[in-house]
């Protein structure tokens, strides 16, 4: 199996409000910028090209939307309604679930505690560019994620968020975390 990529960017993110043809529960913006190198790592410096995600527009509601990215410990918070290929990146709106980690990440980007995105992806057909750039021609998009920091910085940016109701008091989550823990065996000397 291929190996699954995560990068980050810093879009205007925007939650969608019945006046801008939400629900208050959309969140919104560039999820990858097109034509931007982004040094990675010492040995990498990529950029996206346009129509790279072009295979999982037509399915985006087959992809995820988590805070923070699944496989280093995030949490499922919704799914993509609408990718779009734009000129300056892959566009995305992502519908966000009424969960308790859900209403969290709402007023997270409301508030503007949360403002970046990042994409997993499985590479494709790369294409290597003067000065050492992989271009990434196709890439299988795997999962979209709002998180504290990314790649891309202000590139790939919560353009907004569309209007809520207030989230409900009380973490089920943490209380069922207790619950877990409370039922597991002491080991023994360990108090």
């Amino acid at each position: 199996m291929a190996e699954v990529f995560t990068r980050a960017f810093t879009p205007e993110l925007e939650v969608l409000t019945r006046a801008k043809g939400g629900d208050g529960r959309t969140i919104a913006g560039i999820a990858v910028p097109y034509g931007v190198p982004q040094r990675i790592n010492p040995h990498l410096t990529e950029q996206f090209a346009r129509g790279a995600f072009n295979a999982q527009i037509r399915a985006a509601r087959r992809i995820p939307f988590s805070r923070e990215h699944l496989v280093l410990g995030g949490t499922l918070i919704g799914r993509a309604v609408l990718l779009r290929d734009d000129p300056v990146g892959l566009y995305g709106e992502f519908r966000v679930s009424a969960t308790p980690a859900g209403e969290e990440t709402l007023e997270l980007v409301r508030d503007g505690a949360l403002e970046e995105l990042s994409v997993a992806f499985r590479e494709g057909q790369n294409k290597r560019l003067p000065g050492g750039v992989t271009e990434r021609i196709t890439a299988e998009l795997r999962e979209v994620a709002v998180v504290m920091e990314g790649a891309y910085g202000e590139l790939a940016a919560v353009a907004g968020v569309r209007s809520a109701a207030p989230p409900e008091p009380g973490s089920p989550r943490l209380d069922q975390a207790r619950q877990l823990l409370a039922g597991l065996p002491t080991l023994p000397g360990v108090e």
